[in-house]
């Protein structure tokens, strides 16, 4: 015989249907200049001496926060790393 799910049972099942089985872990969307840094083999100082100096696509600032679109260095040394005057003229 056959017994209906508690309600235990019916919660779990419903989790298991949202998550995804064998998905991968999602990266984030938005960097820090530490991670951004990580992420192109450089110190934190370079980073931050070549945003200075225009080399590396333009950072999002949310509040004090100063971050990076991952998909956009991506695209961006896809490019061949161009000085942010002209990664934004092909935007």
């Amino acid at each position: 015989m056959i017994t209906p799910p508690t309600s235990e049972q019916e919660t779990d099942i419903s989790t298991a249907r949202r998550e995804k089985p064998n998905s991968e872990p999602r990266q984030p969307l938005l960097i820090s200049a530490r991670k951004a840094a990580a992420t192109c083999g450089k110190s934190l100082r370079t980073w931050r001496t070549w945003d200075a100096a225009g080399w590396v696509p333009r950072p999002v600032r949310i509040g004090r926060s100063t971050l990076w679109r991952a998909a956009e260095l991506e695209s961006w040394v896809i490019a061949g790393c161009p000085r942010r005057e002209e990664w934004e003229a092909r935007q």
